[in-house]
């Protein structure tokens, strides 16, 4: 896509260039002041409203913007504001001539991308008054800004497209052509500018050699030497998000020309030479959290799994974030996604932070998630819901039989249980067993979790656990929390008097970064839910919460493509599926795997088809409770025959083919088609094993006697080699970035679901 987009910006541009040229034409040189001099190609910011449109589009914040001119020994006579947001800017200069007519410009711009390396912007500059031939004229003008291999920054503008007329004769076309270079990163840029019209020779051009440096954060000393060996100095001074500078230009004899002084904000965070004020962070949790939710362009957007962990872990680095209150309401996360969020909270403690977590009607979870931070409160009227996990199993076999239904199925593995919820009306040995031996080590690290947390005995916690729930007030006198106190009044009661920034505006507080050179990458592709088929569609209108094939494939080919993707972590939410669809997405992973290192991150569940997709990887990371194993198959049909007889519906059978009629709902398996449908089942269960067995470095026959059906946590998982290590994603991001020995990247999450709508429970236009 870059490729085609920069074939399509060079041919455009050359067909630019001989289509302006005019055997009698005339230059229109534009007056010099308050708008100051920055190169093409690494312009970043509202000053590219008049240098490169162009570079608008990589900028993604809004600024506002004051200047004014020293010169000739009046101070601010000259001056000019510009206003940028979305990409679009706003600018007005006006300068003060005291022996001719002044100047009044009005510019409007804008910028956009064109694929990940190439953006493109427009401007239009219109003189309202000025002198002679610039009187009330306009100016269209266009640009394109691209980033080229490394640390090169290249950039094109075209201006006075439209060539307005003198007398009779057209006006010339400007070009400008630039180049920036990096050799040491952000820290030094060098740059050449090229100016010259359509009818001037190559050899007349005027140069603009441009240097930058960044000796301190936030602090930016530049300058140029032109052609004519005229000069300009410059520094810009970061504040947070307030900046102040100056630019002042010289002839070549050292005679000063003009100082252009500015100031102005943005809204977001720079690169600042003052540290950024101690404050708090808010962060509310209620709900469900998925891993990565679908961000509508129209529609609320939830706040992802992976947002809140990666910012949680950056506020724990942020020197301004000094202490967090956590609100906890009817927190509802999956085990392994408790024990990261838990790890999240103590790395933010481990930097010598505070944590104040308020609880409202907590259940089980969101004490355990709780019990990580410094001081608990709950409302005074309310009650702690701390009774211990339970597992609850439902049989349909009865119900689907009175309604004249069975589950013709079959499963290889005692321990594959899921089918018997609708073949038994109850649990067998087995699933007792496992159920049971589950329980146990979960319970196990949720009870030394709290314990660990409140600084008590395990079996003080689970004296505890027997004899809750509590109202607030007894688990204040349980020293289950530490205090009473309704959301609204912690500030007076139990925090200190800093700042509060809320966990939304900290997501979009990031620092502005003019992405070039380009940050290396490391992508996260998703698997979350049911692994299945979707047929291929790919509409913007729906949203889908299955793990498919082609989504799956769409996402690591995209990562494969992109050069500044270094590694790839498979993060895996997913308890299975449809065998079939599960060995598609194993084969992109693979072929991934063949291209770029790949790392497993497995969330609450990665069991069956969800451990069998993580086999391409080159190392497996588990939660201690993540749910994981699983290696079996079961399947089979429905027989309605009985349903059909009680509803009086009659069906008739005609096959071509021993076994056409094998996955008939009219009647039950055949003793021959049984036997056939079986041992398709017993191949994928052997290859299911072999795979585990050659990417697990372990033999085929432990393998076999780690699996038939067996799931395991993943604490238990390592013990027995299905996982190389225990850890969340955060520790995968590590160990993947030490890999490749990057110290700084970006992560990129995929799929991008962007539906047009999504509102509660399924898409609009689906």
């Amino acid at each position: 896509m870059g490729y085609i987009a920069t074939r399509v910006t060079v041919t455009a541009m050359v067909m630019l260039v001989l289509g302006v040229s005019s055997v009698r034409s005339q230059r229109v040189p534009l007056p010099e002041g308050v708008f100051y001099y920055k190169p093409a190609a690494s312009v970043f910011g509202a000053e590219a409203a008049w240098v490169n449109p162009a570079g608008l589009g990589r900028y993604n914040a809004s600024s506002f913007q004051v200047m004014a001119d020293y010169a000739d020994g009046y101070c601010f006579k000259s001056w000019g504001t510009v206003i940028d947001r979305e990409q679009i800017a706003v600018a007005y200069r006006y300068l003060d001539k005291p022996d001719s007519v002044n100047y009044r410009e009005y510019l409007f711009a804008a910028g956009m991308p064109l694929g990940r390396k190439l953006h493109f912007g427009g401007s239009y500059r219109y003189f309202k008054e000025a002198p002679d031939i610039l009187n009330k004229r306009h100016f269209w003008n266009i640009g394109f800004m691209g980033q080229g291999r490394g640390s090169f920054s290249w950039a094109a503008v075209f201006s006075n497209l439209n060539r307005g007329r003198i007398g009779d004769k057209r006006t010339e076309t400007e070009q400008r052509y630039s180049l920036s270079y990096r050799p040491v990163g952000k820290p030094v840029t060098f740059s050449v500018d090229m100016f010259l019209s359509t009818k001037t020779r190559l050899s007349n051009a005027d140069y603009v050699y441009h240097l930058e440096v960044v000796p301190y954060r936030g602090l930016y000393v530049e300058g140029y030497v032109n052609s004519d060996k005229n000069f300009q100095i410059g520094v810009r001074v970061n504040l947070i998000q307030q900046f102040v500078g100056s630019q002042s230009s010289f002839q070549k004899s050292g005679s000063h020309l003009r100082t252009t002084a500015f100031l102005g904000a943005t809204s977001l965070r720079q690169p600042s030479l003052v540290p950024q004020p101690r404050r708090r962070l808010a962060v509310g949790l209620s709900g469900r959290l998925r891993e990565n939710p679908p961000r509508p362009v129209f529609g609320p957007r939830e706040t992802s799994f992976i947002t809140l962990l990666t910012t949680m872990y950056r506020a724990a680095e942020d020197p301004s974030i000094s202490e967090m209150v956590l609100s906890l309401r009817n927190l509802s996360l999956g085990f392994g996604q408790a024990q990261e969020l838990r790890d999240a909270l103590r790395f933010f403690k481990s930097k010598n932070k505070t944590i104040v977590c308020h609880l409202s009607y907590p259940n089980n979870i969101a004490y355990f998630v709780a019990s990580a931070a410094d001081s608990i409160l709950i409302s005074p009227v309310s009650h702690l819901n701390l009774v211990g996990l339970r597992a609850e199993l439902s049989f349909y076999a009865g119900t689907l039989e009175k309604l004249g239904i069975k589950a013709d199925l079959m499963r290889i593995g005692d321990h594959k249980t899921a089918s018997e919820r609708y073949t038994r009306r109850a649990a067998t040995e087995q699933n007792r067993q496992q159920i049971n031996r589950l329980l146990d080590d979960i319970y196990d690290q949720f009870v030394t979790a709290i314990a660990e947390g409140r600084d008590v005995s395990a079996d003080s916690i689970r004296r505890i656990i027997d004899n809750g729930p509590y109202t607030s007030v007894e688990a204040m006198e349980y020293g289950l929390v530490d205090g009473l106190s309704y959301r609204d009044e912690l500030k007076k009661d139990f925090l200190s008097n800093l700042p509060e920034v809320s966990f939304k505006r900290y997501v979009g507080d990031t620092l502005l970064n003019d992405g070039w050179p380009v940050e290396p990458v490391l992508a996260l592709v998703v698997a979350e839910g049911e692994i299945a088929f979707d047929g291929g569609s790919v509409s913007p209108f729906s949203r889908s919460d299955k793990v498919t094939p082609s989504s799956m494939k769409r996402s690591f080919e995209r990562v494969v493509r992109q050069p500044n993707v270094k590694g790839v972590i498979f993060r895996i939410n997913s308890p299975g599926g449809l065998a079939l669809a599960g060995e598609e997405i194993f084969h992109s992973a693979q072929k991934t795997a063949e291209k770029k290192p790949l790392v497993a991150s497995m969330s609450n569940v990665a069991a069956s088809g969800g451990y069998y997709i993580a086999m391409p990887s080159v190392r497996l990371f588990a939660d201690p409770g993540t749910i994981t194993g699983s290696i079996g198959i079961y399947g089979g049909k429905v027989d309605l025959s009985g349903l059909y007889e009680k509803i009086d519906l009659g069906k008739e059978l005609y096959t071509r083919g021993r076994f056409a009629g094998m996955l008939s709902t009219m009647r039950p398996f055949t003793d021959e088609e049984r036997e056939k449908y079986y041992s398709q089942m017993k191949a994928f269960y052997d290859y299911f094993v072999e795979l585990v067995s050659n990417n697990r470095a372990l033999s085929a026959d432990s393998v076999d006697a780690l699996s038939r059906g067996r799931v395991w946590t993943g604490r238990e998982a390592l013990s027995h080699g299905l996982i190389d290590e225990l850890g969340g994603l955060k520790r995968s991001l590590d160990y993947t970035a030490m890999r490749l020995g990057l110290k700084d990247y970006r992560i990129a999450v995929y799929p991008e679901k962007r539906p047009w709508f999504v509102f509660p429970g399924r898409s609009f236009m689906k």
